[in-house]
């Protein structure tokens, strides 16, 4: 007998179970057999693939290394590549008074900090780049400009010499105009 009979009706109070349940009725059991028959089954399921949110199964085996694509920001994966790398004693786990949940919560806020800050200099990187296209067009601009300007010099210098010849020329036609009459 159990020392408290907790969990148990008295035997009064117990329904008893018959031995067979009763059929169904011929209407509800012809439209069960069918519905049934209709929804074919396959055989067998085709393979699942895991949804980008869920997480492959854990492999508690081999040895305690980084999983290959595995983020190597996580504090944790930090310490544990660390760990592997120098030792035990070099990691805070021998330190009777560290406390890695502060540790932790530091190490995100310097990654936060730090991918701000990586963020932020991605933008300027991306601002600058149509920068250097612009300052290459303004040179290549500014170049066409100057070799322009030292031809326009040319043919300035080309025109002032023309032009003095013109006018040594006219007036030696004056001249041999004037003495000729």
């Amino acid at each position: 007998m159990p020392i408290f009979n907790l969990g148990k009706k008295p035997e009064a109070e117990q329904k008893q179970v018959p031995d067979e349940l009763p059929d169904l009725p011929q209407g509800v059991a012809a439209n069960t057999q069918q519905a049934a028959a209709q929804q074919s089954v396959p055989a067998e399921l085709p393979p699942v693939d895991l949804a980008p949110d869920e997480l492959p199964p854990v492999d508690v085996g081999g040895t305690p290394e980084l999983a290959q694509g595995e983020d190597k920001r996580l504090y944790f994966s930090m310490m544990l590549q660390k760990l592997n790398e120098e030792g035990v004693k070099s990691t805070k786990l021998t330190v009777p008074t560290a406390n890695l949940l502060t540790d932790m919560k530091k190490h995100w806020k310097q990654q936060k900090k730090t991918d701000e800050i990586q963020a932020m200099r991605q933008k300027v990187a991306e601002s600058i780049t149509p920068l250097q296209r612009l300052e290459q067009e303004w040179v290549a601009l500014q170049e066409d400009i100057e070799m322009k300007k030292d031809l326009l010099h040319q043919k300035e210098e080309e025109i002032r010499k023309l032009a003095e010849e013109a006018k040594m020329l006219a007036l030696k036609a004056e001249r041999s105009a004037a003495q000729g009459k």
